[in-house]
């Protein structure tokens, strides 16, 4: 395997030296880019083969596939599993999506108020349900996360939405949604932003671009550059690409919609939670044997951690005295590759993960990248 990788580096030396580049800059060309080539050709190698030195790979997985990708002009669809929106803030998502030239359709479930819910578990569902069927709908996008997609579990159709393949995107909340649906239809969903992340005060061209990067018709490879987070143990890794929000993971632990990351790679993130019940949850997790087997785990940006806010009263929340780090250390097995402030979380740049697809992640000290083959 070594001569292999050899070989390829000296190829691609060759072919940029070359060309009309100064020999400084096709170098540093080749530096920037030789761990992204030499990650598509091991994928398409393990891809092809399915088992190196005998060993079996899980990358790809047999049982996921990616719904169609859109093209420049598609039909999309607003739902609100969870809680609801205001009605301006869903003009502005609209807005957005149709200056990429997306004719847009909001459910009438959209405008419904039921408490905190955006209207009753069975209209939730419903409107769901009619997103799938509709065959003019490409992509459909959630509106809010918040709370009450646990409840939809078993109120959806996933005969129905896998007779209905198309772009599935939200996050947070709707994490159960994704994961309940990649298992039980194989149909890849992804993790990406919702109307939260295009608000004026929140939004980030890096999450639109990402976005429309991954779930628009394009290249056969989608190559994620993740050179801002915090390497703690380096390493490559290739398997289905399984997680979403840390509070939410634990929720579908023991239920018929569990979830499974061994030979995977995990990606969990949280917000407002305070360490100790980062902690608590890491132990669930832990204990029912989510960490086993496991590949690579990337801990998005844990935003709004109660412990780190100055003015917190410590009479109504615990000061738990040690670091988010350390804590994932506990439990992660200190040789899995890991990761932490890896934007797929709450902050302004969130990246969209394919939940369900075999990827190939490389963890280096400032060239980390994810490939996504389609």
């Amino acid at each position: 395997m070594r001569l292999i990788r050899s070989l390829v580096d000296k190829i691609m030396a060759k072919i940029l030296l070359k060309s009309a580049l100064p020999n400084h800059e096709a170098i540093n060309r080749f530096r920037q880019q030789k761990n992204k080539t030499w990650m598509i050709f091991w994928v398409r190698l393990t891809s092809d083969f399915g088992h190196f030195n005998g060993n079996p790979m899980a990358f790809p997985s047999p049982s996921t596939h990616f719904p169609p990708l859109l093209p420049l002009q598609a039909k999309v669809g607003l739902v609100a599993p969870s809680r609801w929106a205001a009605r301006e803030d869903m003009d502005v998502f609209a807005r957005k999506l149709a200056q990429w030239g997306f004719e847009v359709v909001i459910h009438d479930q959209c405008h419904l108020r039921d408490g905190t819910l955006a209207g009753s578990d069975a209209a939730r569902a419903e409107a769901l349900m009619d997103m799938f069927a509709d065959p003019s709908i490409r992509p459909i996008f959630c509106v809010r996360g918040g709370t009450g997609a646990t409840l939809l579990l078993d109120r959806l159709d996933y005969d129905l939405i896998a007779a209905n393949p198309k772009p599935f995107v939200g996050f947070s909340d709707i994490t159960v949604l994704l994961n309940a649906i990649t298992a039980r239809t194989g149909m890849v969903t992804f993790h990406g932003p919702m109307e939260w992340n295009f608000l004026p005060e929140q939004a980030d061209e890096r999450t639109e671009n990402a976005l429309f990067a991954m779930i628009m018709e394009g290249e056969d490879n989608r190559v994620l550059s993740l050179p801002d987070v915090e390497v703690d143990v380096e390493g490559v890794a290739q398997g289905p690409l399984i997680g979403g929000n840390l509070c939410m993971l634990q929720t579908m632990i023991g239920t018929p919609y569990d979830w499974s990351a061994q030979d995977g790679i995990l990606f969990f993130e949280d917000v407002e939670e305070p360490l100790y019940k980062i902690e608590r949850m890491l132990t669930h997790l832990r204990l029912a044997g989510k960490f086993e087997g496991v590949r690579a785990v990337l801990v998005g940006e844990m935003v709004d951690i109660l412990d780190e806010k100055p003015d917190l009263d410590p009479a109504e929340h615990t000061i738990y005295g040690t670091s988010l780090k350390d804590i994932v250390r506990k439990h992660v097995p200190p040789e899995v590759p890991l990761a932490f402030n890896v934007p797929c979380g709450h902050g302004r740049h969130l990246m969209t993960f394919p939940v369900g697809a075999s990827v190939a992640l490389t963890l280096q000290q400032g060239q980390s990248t994810m490939v996504v083959p389609l």
